[in-house]
């Protein structure tokens, strides 16, 4: 059964002579979410009302990672800045639904397209290995479906579709042999001096700590954060934040913030606290590493700011955002959820006013940690209780098998 997606608009378009026609993509997939290697099954509708001389139906599918960035030059005391922008195209491909085209491209057949409802089926598929879907400030990687009624004469009417790509990150199969182990603890201590002119210098420090570094979207981060203030000046408010780091062609980094949690209004002078298990949840966002992307690379911190007058004190742990859990988490239930952030303001070029494209990406509403009850089993097992009961029970046993030796001699 074919259902029509609805995250791209149609596209209507009039001719002078009073005929009309619009087109539709429809999608067997209703959530328009499809993993690498899949194949996307679906049906162009021209829809005519009156009849049209055209010269044939076009179907175009494109894939490409697009960036551009700006950096700031120095050429002795001038400064000039730069603006980069790349592109890395994954496919590109035409196929001819209806007509005759030559060899050099050009078209040759001339159809007259009578009024009515008229389904062109198609099924692609998606190339192996290609990088995960991806919105960001001037950036993107994108998968689009183009659907075209070529016209004899006059602009061609058009519609298109855009899909999202998802590629599956496990850290138990991490290719980056150098990451700690998902449970290792990630730590972090930053300290700032502050000069007075009536005494010693003083200084101020902090430490987060995150029990482990792999997350999937959905789960909870607990985080350890310690603050002490010895210095005369009170500090602004403090932060738990977490953070996507946006690389572009491996050398202009820019972070966005995701998610935010005031946990403290203000450290006074000479004040010392610690904080055990903030929590924050992680957002639907794309898996760490664009795989196989050579323009955009995507990482994720969870970090600690705290504000003052002159200066940032500021501490950060990387984490990995995988799609499957790790050993010992069960997934009770999740969904494709679109990303929380709106970047399309940065991509003019890429994106129409009418056209916005959030991803969707995996988002685990409830996860199981078996871990936890098999500690409690473990626990209730060396429970004074139980304890007393195997004692008796080692007793009671040994007492037996003494009585047994004594008749037997």
């Amino acid at each position: 059964m074919i259902c029509c997606g609805t995250n791209a608009p149609m596209q209507h378009n009039h001719d002078k002579s009073g005929t009309s026609a619009y087109l539709e993509l429809s999608l067997e997939q209703a959530d328009l979410v499809y993993y690498s290697g899949d194949r996307i099954r679906g049906a162009l509708i021209v829809h005519v009302a009156a009849p049209v001389t055209i010269a044939g139906v076009e179907l175009r599918f494109r894939g490409a990672a697009w960036a551009k960035w700006r950096e700031i030059g120095t050429e002795g005391s001038r400064k000039t800045e730069v603006e980069h922008e790349k592109e890395e195209i994954y496919f590109d491909d035409r196929f001819c639904l209806w007509g005759k085209v030559a060899d050099d491209s050009r078209w040759e057949s001339r159809e007259v397209l009578n009024r009515g409802r008229h389904l062109f089926p198609f099924q692609y598929k998606l190339p192996d290995g290609i990088p995960c879907s991806f919105e960001g400030p001037d950036a993107s990687i994108r998968y689009t479906i183009h659907g075209a009624l070529v016209r004899v004469a006059g602009a061609n009417i058009i519609t298109n579709k855009i899909v999202t790509v998802l590629r599956d990150l496990d850290v138990k199969k991490d290719s980056e042999k150098k990451s700690p182990t998902s449970r290792h603890i990630l730590e972090d201590h930053a300290e700032r001096t502050f000069s007075t002119t009536c005494c010693r210098p003083s200084r101020v420090s902090c430490s987060l700590c995150v029990p482990k570094r792999s997350f999937v979207p959905g789960e909870t981060i607990h985080a350890d954060v310690q603050i002490h203030n010895m210095t005369m000046k009170k500090s602004g408010v403090c932060r738990l934040q977490l953070k996507q780091l946006v690389t572009y062609d491996e050398s202009h980094c820019r972070p966005i913030l995701l998610e935010e949690l005031e946990f403290h209004e203000g450290m006074r002078p000479g004040q010392r606290r610690q904080w055990n298990s903030l929590n924050m949840v992680v957002p639907a966002t794309c898996p760490s590493r664009l795989s196989k992307c050579r323009v955009i690379d995507v990482r994720y911190c969870v970090a600690i700011e705290c504000q003052f007058s002159d200066s940032v004190l500021y501490a950060a742990v990387p984490i990995t955002i995988v799609t499957v859990p790790e050993r010992g988490i069960i997934p009770v239930r999740w969904s494709y959820q679109e990303c929380v952030q709106d970047y399309t303001e940065g991509n003019e070029e890429e994106t129409s006013t009418d056209e916005v494209f959030r991803p969707k990406y995996k988002f685990f509403e409830e996860l199981k940690d078996i871990r936890k009850d098999k500690y409690f089993i473990l626990k209730l097992r060396q429970s004074p209780g139980i304890k007393r009961r195997l004692l008796g029970n080692e007793a009671e046993s040994r007492a037996d098998s003494e009585a047994v030796n004594e008749s037997k001699a």
